[in-house]
């Protein structure tokens, strides 16, 4: 999910980039302006915050037309460091797919393994290793109907499993407290 947005707007990164960039090189070898390009009135990015859970949109432009592709998510913090150790997103591909549950750590992982996400009373969800890349390695799967309820309803901390590259179990507290409310966000953004 994240990894497919990222992708996305990366893509259209650059196609600005080298689209911006061949226009300003044209109106500077004929001694012109460059042309002013079209802002939208809507915000390219927003994020808003739900308890420990921030609910992020972002305009993004796919074949000629836009949209607006958003996620709610929570970055997970090792106390004393300013980046998150690792981050938790949910949210949706396109309208009408179910819900995704994508984990980010950091690339050095053991194979075979996966992330485990526990919460108490719950049974735990199983998130399968996607990618690696250098900034990140990446595990999903998607969130079914009765687990999302379960989660919703959730006061207590959960935590994030995964193996480091030494094999060893590393894992991360999770918190629920704001994740229904963002849910409710997501939900009314996607309408």
């Amino acid at each position: 999910m994240k990894h497919s947005r990222s992708i996305v707007a990366g893509l259209s990164l650059l196609g600005i980039v080298l689209l911006g960039g061949g226009a300003l090189a044209q109106a500077q070898k004929s001694g012109g302006a460059r042309p002013a390009a079209t802002i939208s009135a809507e915000p390219q990015t927003t994020i808003a915050s739900y308890g420990d859970w921030v609910l992020r949109c972002q305009r993004v432009e796919t074949a000629g037309k836009g949209a607006r592709v958003c996620e709610v998510a929570e970055a997970i913090q090792v106390q004393g460091q300013a980046a998150p150790i690792a981050q938790l997103a949910i949210g949706r591909l396109s309208p009408g797919e179910p819900l995704h549950v994508t984990v980010v750590v950091p690339p050095a992982v053991s194979f075979p393994s996966s992330v485990r996400v526990d919460a108490k009373n719950s049974a735990p969800l199983t998130l399968e290793w996607r990618r690696c890349l250098p900034g990140g390695c990446f595990a999903d799967a998607v969130l079914k109907d009765d687990a999302l309820a379960r989660w919703r309803g959730l006061s207590d901390a959960g935590q994030l499993t995964f193996k480091d590259a030494a094999g060893q179990d590393v894992t991360l507290p999770l918190s629920f407290r704001g994740l229904s409310q963002a849910l409710d966000a997501l939900a009314r953004e996607g309408r």
